[in-house]
């Protein structure tokens, strides 16, 4: 038997391949700790989502356009930096960063404002200058301030930042050499004015920047930076407090407003001012570099401290993405394996916010990139693998059941339609029509008489018609779905093998398939007499498919042919007993030796006679009573009972035996065939008359009785004789039983009619007897309902009307 090849068992190795270049990929990209723009993209946004208040005790001094409105054209004189700084001074600012380059003399005067500025230096004690390192002609150059400010400052910082590719600000090196010098960011300097360093708590493990050496060697010449940090931006443009220049030097801002403040002095005046472009310079104006230098000080101050995550921290996530991924795509349909990449795409934006508020970033792109990149390849090589399974298995369809292709409508096969769309409607032409097959042999098998059901080479069950559903319905079996061996035919007889012995239905109906059909009769708990039949079924090539198990009802037949048995029985041996018993009195009458007398000669050959027509007679109506030829009619309930006593008068009479019938029943009809119903009620009396004492009494009675809702006649006939011994009476109404009352061989025709009429009619019999005071027969039969019996007697009395 050929196998076909489905199209996950040819994936299987490819899983691993590509499983394993997917998961090497994630693992490299996220080790480069971010992919580029991907990567600032989300991070800006994270800066935008984060925002906080800004600190309180940093304040801007802002060169502004207001301020060169009332101030005059930059630059200023440095005198005028003089009269701020003692105005911080006197202000107790706890530090101020002054981020005006003071690199050369003044050109005009003859030196007192720088005298001025330097002297204000000297006497607030705690202003940072700024330190440019520039790239000129000769290479990389440091600009300091000029030595009289120099001297005279608390400290200098580099006010220069990282660009990154896109020439976005969004890092800056917190400590940078030149020649040999190291040098502090100019935040970080201010930071270290207002709080001094100890080695214990030094914020980002900074040293304390060295002071500049008054002369370098060319060995020296070494630009180096440490410290990278990303900048935590607490706001756009304009968030921390910012007040004008000119508004300080005016008295409009009163001195006590900068006690205790961190004070950045620097220009934000268009023309004069260096804007950077930041994470948060969409949608708002670039920041210049005061406002950036700001942000990096709130964030020293603040404890605040982006730190990047390691390379193999991002690798990491991005392996773990990935591998949920592949798992989704492998064991989930389609649909669910999209909606799993959509949710790990955003469990990773997820795991990446919540560590950004941890102040750790690491970069999602790899993750998410290598996420979204499992879906649509692992997709692809499927469906590269169902075009191929499809075509096989078109191919196979064509050459082993070309009848299920057969006629197939070419319109299925539109020119315009792409290579899956065409092998799509193949397909689905094929498994439409394999479909009708499928349907035809559901309605054959639906149209078993016999319940069958299919099960598979393991014996499961795969299908089952009707008849079977409501067979094993009746035995009580209320889940009828995916049912085991065992359960299905738990309410069986146990079965036993060819020696006797007990065994299981599996075992002796499925044991050895190459011995083919086998049939076992059984009977179920409602006594219902079964012949199993089960046949393997294969195909071609000689394998197994499973099995045909019917389950065929032959309690009538066998009850058939257990009244045959009997019947010939009945009529080969009690028949024949009278007839043989006349021949043999004719033959001794034939010698004067042996015969009889006359009178006891003709005597004996009646009484042969006589029971000779009445067993033939009995056989004859228990025979229609069988038959279904009934001609009912509406007849009331005491005609019939006064017709059998009328019958059956003679025979009262001759044994001196009273019939009294109590039956005052008005209105309640019964629906019957008068002609067997007064014979069976006739029986009854008869039996009765028979076996009880001469001058007795038979009590007939009638009545209607009502049980939920319907209504019954119940007729008792009761007489005073010996009764029935309880070994006779589980024998009662059995069929040719022979029955010995009184001391009366009887074989038992009359109560099997009677009470077959009675239950043909709808109705019931039993009896309750006493040895030596009697038996009572009560039977009940089903009135005709009160509606109809109304519908009747209106049409009756309509045509009586009609007559008149």
């Amino acid at each position: 038997m050929t196998v076909a090849k489905l199209p996950g068992s040819s994936l299987k190795g490819e899983w691993r391949i590509f499983a394993l270049l997917i998961l090497l990929a994630a693992a490299l990209l996220g080790y480069l700790n971010g992919i580029g723009q991907p990567d600032r993209f989300v991070y800006d946004n994270l800066v935008r989502l984060t925002q906080r208040p800004a600190t309180s005790n940093i304040v801007i001094v802002a060169i502004d356009d207001f301020s060169i409105a009332g101030l005059g054209r930059w630059p200023w004189p440095r005198r005028t930096h003089a009269r701020l700084l003692d105005i911080l001074t006197d202000s107790d600012a706890k530090a101020v960063g002054l981020d005006v380059i003071l690199s050369e003399p003044e050109k005009q005067g003859d030196g007192e404002d720088d005298t001025l500025l330097a002297a204000a230096l000297a006497r607030n004690g705690r202003t940072v200058l700024p330190v440019l390192i520039e790239r000129g002609a000769n290479g990389l150059t440091t600009t300091l301030p000029l030595p009289a400010f120099a001297d005279v400052a608390k400290g200098m910082g580099y006010i220069h930042f990282q660009f990154e590719d896109d020439g976005v600000v969004r890092s800056a090196y917190l400590r940078e050499s030149l020649y040999g010098v190291w040098w502090s960011q100019f935040a970080l300097a201010v930071y270290h004015v207002g709080e001094p360093p100890r080695a214990d708590a030094d914020p980002f493990g900074v040293l304390t920047p060295s002071r500049p050496a008054a002369n370098t060697s060319f060995m020296d010449s070494i630009w180096k930076r440490d410290h990278l940090e990303r900048i935590p931006f607490a706001g756009p443009a304009g968030h921390f407090q910012t007040v004008s220049y000119v508004d300080v030097l005016s008295g409009r801002v009163p001195e006590a407003f900068f006690k205790n403040k961190y004070v950045l002095v620097g220009a934000t005046a268009a023309g004069i001012a260096t804007a950077f472009p930041t994470p948060l310079t969409s949608g708002y104006r670039a920041m210049s570099g005061t406002e950036v230098d700001a942000n990096i000080l709130a964030g020293l101050l603040e404890n605040k401290n982006i730190h990047g995550a390691a390379p193999w921290q991002s690798a990491l996530l991005a392996v773990i993405a990935t591998l949920l991924a592949l798992l989704a795509c492998r064991y989930f349909s389609p649909v669910r394996a999209l909606l799993a990449t959509l949710t790990l795409v955003l469990m990773v934006v997820a795991v990446t916010y919540g560590a950004f508020l941890l102040e750790i970033w690491i970069p999602p792109a790899a993750a998410i990139l290598t996420v979204l990149a499992v879906y649509p390849l692992w997709s692809w090589r499927r469906l590269e693998a169902a075009l191929g399974y499809l075509n096989e298995e078109f191919a196979r369809l064509n050459q082993n059941a070309p009848m299920i292709l057969r006629g197939r409508d070419k319109s299925v096969e539109p020119n315009h339609a792409d290579f899956l769309d065409r092998r799509i409607a193949s397909m689905r032409l094929a498994a439409d029509r394999s479909r009708d097959m499928h349907q035809f042999v559901v309605d054959n098998l639906n149209s078993m008489p016999d319940a069958t059901l299919v099960l598979s080479e393991q014996c499961e069950l795969l299908m089952h018609n009707h008849a079977a559903t409501d067979y094993f319905t009746s035995l009580g079996m209320r889940r009828f779905t995916v049912p085991t061996l065992d359960e299905l035919f738990a309410k069986l007889e146990h079965p036993l093998d060819e020696h006797g012995r007990a065994t299981t239905w599996r075992h002796l109906l499925f044991g050895n398939p190459s011995s083919g059909a086998v049939e076992r009769e059984t009977r179920d708990i409602n006594g219902k007499e079964l012949l199993i039949k089960s046949a393997p079924s294969g195909v071609a090539g000689g394998a197994m498919l499973g099995w045909i198990v019917s389950l065929i009802d032959v309690s009538s037949l066998r009850a058939a042919e257990r009244h045959r048995d009997e019947s010939l029985h009945f009529i080969s041996h009690d028949m024949r007993a009278p007839q043989s018993s006349i021949l043999a009195l004719l033959e001794l009458q034939k010698s004067p030796g042996t015969a009889f007398p006359l009178e006891d000669f003709y005597a004996r050959i009646e009484k042969s006679v006589h029971t000779t027509l009445t067993l033939a007679d009995d056989f004859v109506h228990l025979a229609q009573a069988d038959s279904q030829a009934y001609q009912l009619q509406e007849a009331d309930f005491p005609s019939l009972l006064a017709d059998a006593a009328d019958d059956m008068w003679a025979f009262a009479r001759s044994r001196r035996i009273e019939i009294v019938i109590d039956a005052e029943i008005d209105d309640h009809w019964v629906n019957v065939d008068r002609r067997l119903m007064v014979r069976a009620l006739g029986n009854l009396l008869s039996n009765a008359i028979k076996f009880s004492p001469q001058g007795s009494k038979i009590q007939c009675t009638a009545t209607v009785v009502e049980n939920e809702g319907e209504k019954r006649i119940a007729c008792s006939v009761r007489d005073r004789g010996m009764g029935i011994p309880d070994a006779e009476r589980k024998r009662i109404f059995s069929r040719f039983a022979r029955l010995n009352r009184n001391g009366r061989d009887s074989v038992g025709l009359g109560l099997v009619f009677v009470k077959t009429v009675i239950e043909r009619h709808g109705g019931s019999i039993d009896f309750i007897s006493e040895v030596g005071r009697g038996t009572t027969f009560m039977l009940t039969l089903p009135c005709i309902p009160d509606n109809e019996q109304a519908e009747r007697d209106a049409s009756a009395a309509h045509a009586a009307s009609n007559r008149e």
